[in-house]
């Protein structure tokens, strides 16, 4: 036995722990969404505003708690009745989730006051047509046949009943608490539920004592209750002590008498078998509730639910008679109100599935969880492409293909080390960076030429051996300046043609290789972005290049001759389309416009130079040539402006 209940117990724990360790999905994830390849696949791309819907879990529920009925009669003393039962709810959506539910409950009723004729009569059992007890019933089994006879009058009866309840219904049952701002799932679920469904019921008084009627017993009970006795059944305390001496003292707590109940047929005013106990009687019903849930794991929550049931029927306590009429057979009314079961219960409830493939039940879910996760996704992909540029060479980490080139390294556009002689060592650390073609570097990058033994003098000899006569003319040196060089470019704020301090860099090693190879020419065109009219942008972009010009000139002694100066105002952008149709963020759009203000470099090849072009405005406000808080820093910043 010991063993036994030790292994539930560990089965127990497993069940209600077990599923902690394991990661716990999201309702975004590949594995959880029911359509992955479709809907989903298209809201991860930003193809569609809208993710799939999870999968989640069913949830089975038991429960337990006090049940009562309240009517003609009042609850009976004490402790109140109880009921049992199981539920299953699935969720329709994150706040709206639909549950098939049913309970078992038992529940009694007993009243303080005495019915019958006279100055004390509170109710009468009466009756209408052939239906249900007559008036000043009472119940005396037949001594031959054991029936119970209607008889007599005036034996007083306090009402009594036990009522054996059985309910199911479809519920609806909707989330208050769902929408959270600030965290994934809830801990408390707060709801609201309404149904529809049936009962069926049994109904049953405690009317003998024994074989024999309580009517010494009620009689001396009723001189008792005022006027002139000692029990005041006009306050609470008095009329709880009434029914603590029915309950106590008389009845014997045998519900054997079949009570009125829809469906028993009486012969009156003759004498009816009423069997054993009373035929169960089935209503349509409505019933309304709140409840409260507190998750205690992901796989186990706990709840407290009330609910109020609704029909048409009066006769949940087996009285459905007015407090009138005093004669017997006269007539009497209904009660006004119908009886109302209440169920106050406490719900213990499993989720049923693997957390490989489904989520917890959607109401414990932020709907918003998703959505979030996309913008978290694409903030960190805008951080990623902001321009930065770790390496310091000139080229953000967006578009450089060697993000960590050693410091005083120039680069290409691409952000690559320059290896002008393509020996494999670069032009920083290159003692020859223009070692000759064909033969093998040291690690210094110096080619290693054989020494074939021959100086000039032993060639003119050998000419002169040979009867040459004409002069012996050397071949030239290889050419160590060709015109496959890649030259940098350098960009501009917005509306600004001076030149920023990080592309000092880049216009060292244009300097530098015009200084090295004397007889090459360089095309230096300027170029802006696409938010201002041609003819402004083509004077903006000829004020960069001839900036960039006058960089060179001043400060390497670069002779100007050498330098070709040319313009594209907006015609050539290296990012297309930003005017009308370009998709993406307005930090992202910013960050194209950025790319394409530039000054480019390249080896000329027979271009003319451009004139200063034509505008008809005021040449001297065309962009800025200072630094400060124009918007044009703004890239770094994070905050776009509008810029050119």
């Amino acid at each position: 036995m010991t063993r036994r209940l030790n292994f539930l117990s560990a089965l127990a724990l497993t069940f209600l722990f077990g599923t902690m360790a394991f990661a716990q999905p999201n309702i975004y994830d590949d594995e959880v969404v029911k359509d992955p390849d479709g809907q989903h696949k298209e809201w991860k791309a930003g193809k569609t505003k809208y993710p799939s819907k999870p999968r989640d879990m069913w949830e089975l529920g038991i429960h337990g708690g006090m049940f009562m009925i309240t009517g003609d009669v009042n609850p009976w003393p004490g402790l109140p009745g109880y009921a049992f039962g199981a539920s299953v709810r699935k969720s329709m959506g994150y706040l709206f989730s639909v549950r098939l539910t049913g309970h078992y409950g038992i529940t009694k009723g007993l009243n303080f006051q005495p019915n019958m004729s006279g100055a004390y009569a509170n109710r009468e059992l009466r009756s209408v047509g052939d239906r249900g007890y007559g008036s000043f019933i009472v119940f005396a089994p037949d001594a031959g046949t054991n029936e119970v006879r209607r008889v007599g009058s005036g034996i007083p009866w306090f009402a009594n009943y036990e009522n054996k309840y059985i309910e199911a219904a479809v519920q609806g049952i909707v989330t208050l608490n769902n929408l959270k701002f600030h965290k994934e799932r809830n801990k408390w679920d707060l709801f609201l539920i309404g149904g529809i469904g049936g009962n069926l019921y049994s109904v049953n008084y405690d009317a003998l004592n024994g074989g024999s009627v309580y009517e010494d017993e009620f009689n001396n009970l009723r001189v008792r209750i005022n006027p002139g006795g000692d029990l005041d059944r006009d306050t609470r305390e008095g009329r709880k002590e009434i029914r603590q001496i029915l309950k106590d003292d008389i009845l014997d707590g045998d519900f054997e008498t079949p009570g009125e109940v829809w469906g028993n047929l009486w012969n009156f005013p003759g004498t009816t078998d009423l069997g054993d106990k009373a035929t169960r009687v089935g209503k349509a019903i409505a019933n309304v509730g709140v409840g409260v849930g507190y998750r205690l794991s992901k796989r186990i929550t706990l709840s407290v639910e009330h609910q109020s049931t609704f029909t048409d029927d009066d006769l949940l306590d087996g009285y459905r008679w007015h407090d009138s009429g005093t004669t017997p057979n006269s007539d009497v009314d209904f009660t006004r109100d119908v009886d109302v079961p209440h169920y106050t219960n406490l719900r213990l409830n499993f989720h049923l599935g693997s957390f490989k493939k489904r989520v917890e039940p959607l109401w414990w879910l932020n709907p918003l969880d998703a959505p979030y996760q996309q913008i978290a996704v694409n903030t960190q992909k805008q951080e990623g492409d902001k321009l930065d540029d770790d390496d310091g060479d000139g080229v953000p980490n967006k578009l450089d293909r060697e993000p960590n080139t050693p410091a005083d390294c120039p680069v290409d556009t691409r952000g690559v080390t320059l290896d002008s002689d393509s020996d494999g060592v670069p032009d920083c650390q290159d003692k020859e960076p223009y070692s000759p073609p064909g033969y093998p570097v040291d690690p210094d990058g110096v080619a290693q030429i054989p020494d074939e033994g021959l100086t000039e003098a032993d060639v003119i000899a050998i000419g002169d051996r040979l009867g040459w006569k004409e002069e012996i003319i050397m071949p030239p040196a290889p050419e160590i300046c060709s015109n496959e060089w890649f030259l940098p470019m350098v960009h501009y704020d917005l509306d600004k043609y001076y030149l920023k301090p990080e592309f000092y860099p880049q216009l060292h090693h244009v300097a530098n290789t015009m200084l090295r190879c004397p007889g090459l020419q360089v095309v230096v065109t300027g170029h802006t972005d696409a938010r201002k009219p041609n003819p402004y942008n083509d004077v903006l972009s000829y004020k960069r290049a001839e900036k960039a010009i006058s960089y060179l000139v001043n400060n390497y002694g670069i002779d100007r001759s050498r330098m070709v100066l040319q313009y594209s105002g907006e015609a050539n952008p290296i990012v297309a389309g930003l005017r009308d149709d370009h998709v993406g963020t307005s930090r992202q759009k910013e960050q194209a416009q950025y790319m394409n203000r530039r000054v480019e470099f390249r080896v000329a090849r027979g271009e003319a130079e451009m004139g200063r072009p034509a505008y008809s405005g005021n040449w001297d406000t065309v962009g800025k040539d200072t630094p400060g808080s124009s918007r044009g820093s703004t890239i770094y910043s994070g905050n776009p402006g509008a810029g050119y």
